[in-house]
């Protein structure tokens, strides 16, 4: 609870980054922090090194957050919990508490890109590390995607109308979700919902559109401003679209926003191929946001794949057809997929954990996990990775399951004792 009282979004760590390290400190642990933001705190006796990362996505209210807690599950009113990855933060907190013999690893930034990951000037001493980012109880990661970020970007032109007519406000919501947990679950794109009103009101000019949150989040909100010339009126009979008639004023539309609509609700926003041997996407890509006002159109694209070959071709594929409609392309925020691998860690890590959850196994997930990245930097690491039950993360109705936090400490604290008495 105290973590939710600390402002923690991703670029906006500094206050949590404090109180780690002097929770920490004040415990007799050792505390090494580097140039990224990362917070090592060690013991060394340590077999095991836990990790989690301490920034969140947030959605809504938050970083204002209140916590709820109702039927077994704690949310947030009106943001994102930041269960994702509070929980293992918390957790490993918990440990430290206790005084546990293990190194603990809290990362920074990792909603944003990995970025703590990916710059880490700290070393794993340990035989093994545990990361506490997952969110199914029962499950031992082994496997996780790749992903990499797309920008798009092209000047647009605007004309004035040749007739009177009226401006509108169009606004369309939907649930949101976590751009690769949720990609699979036909969760509606905001964005793609809005263009799809668009274009099935063919008099409909576009002046400017508004639509996303967040690079790894599915959209739920979208808004555009548009145009219709005197005599024609924009309906719509869902709740999730809104409309608001504004002034009749002749205002500049976009010369090009109607044919960027139907781009827009053209594009195979979702799951590109599926995995059927680990029963889960193989490839996938999210319309994220848009942004086109002020003579200039933006668009962020997030490309998730279990194999980097996939990942390579599904970004090469993507940036052929942005360019073929005269948009400007780059990519930033690479990540490797960590391809499934069952250690003997993980077996040992199996092996408690059914002693706590009958029918535990092992599993891959279809979004980027910071342990690609240690994988990578640390080849004779052994890695493994479990959570507790989380849904929803990345909007406002995330939500935790308590009674799996419970068991994922029992699980961490039997993996720790077995480990040490090697």
């Amino acid at each position: 609870m105290q973590i939710t009282k600390i402002p923690h979004c991703s670029g906006k760590t500094e206050k949590l980054r404090r109180f780690l390290t002097d929770f920490a400190e004040k415990r007799g642990y050792r505390v090494d922090v580097d140039g990224a933001g990362n917070v090592m705190a060690s013991r060394p006796k340590s077999r095991l090194t836990l990790q989690a990362h301490y920034d969140m996505v947030c959605i809504g209210r938050a970083p204002a957050i209140e916590t709820v807690v109702e039927d077994g599950w704690m949310r947030a009113k009106g943001s994102s919990l930041g269960a994702d990855n509070g929980i293992g933060v918390a957790i490993m907190l918990h440990l430290i508490e206790e005084g546990t013999e293990a190194d603990f690893l809290f990362t920074n930034d990792e909603e944003i890109g990995l970025v703590g990951a990916e710059n880490i000037d700290l070393a794993v001493k340990t035989p093994y590390l545990l990361n506490l980012d997952s969110e199914e109880l029962g499950k031992v990661y082994v496997g996780c995607a790749g992903g990499e970020d797309i920008h798009l970007h092209k000047a647009v032109e605007y004309i004035e109308p040749s007739v009177s007519g009226q401006r509108y406000k169009i606004t369309a919501r939907a649930p949101g979700g976590h751009s690769g947990v949720n990609i699979a679950d036909a969760i509606p794109n905001a964005i793609t919902e809005l263009a799809a009103f668009i274009v099935r009101h063919g008099a409909m000019e576009v002046v400017s559109f508004e639509g996303g949150e967040r690079i790894n989040a599915i959209p739920r909100h979208a808004e555009a401003v548009v145009w219709l010339p005197e005599g024609h009126t924009p309906a719509t009979d869902r709740a999730e679209i809104t409309v608001e008639a504004l002034d009749r004023l002749k205002v500049p539309i976009s010369k090009e926003g109607r044919m960027a609509a139907k781009v827009l609700f053209g594009f195979a926003h979702g799951v590109r191929a599926w995995n059927r041997e680990l029963d889960l996407p193989q490839s996938s890509i999210n319309l994220a946001t848009v942004s086109l006002e002020n003579g200039r159109m933006q668009i962020a694209l997030s490309a998730r794949a279990m194999d980097n070959e996939d990942l390579s071709r599904l970004v090469a594929q993507s940036r052929a057809a942005w360019e073929a409609l005269g948009f400007v392309c780059r990519t930033e925020g690479r990540y490797p997929a960590w391809r499934p691998q069952i250690s003997d860690f993980a077996r040992t890590l199996r092996q408690r954990y059914e002693e706590v959850v009958p029918g535990t196994a092992f599993a891959a997930i279809h979004a980027g996990l910071e342990c690609a990245l240690f994988a990578e930097r640390f080849p004779a690491l052994q890695i493994a990775s479990i959570g507790p039950t989380i849904l929803d993360p990345h909007s406002d109705r995330e939500r935790v399951e308590m009674g799996s936090v419970e068991k994922i400490v029992e699980v961490v604290e039997r993996t720790i004792a077995d480990l040490s008495a090697v």
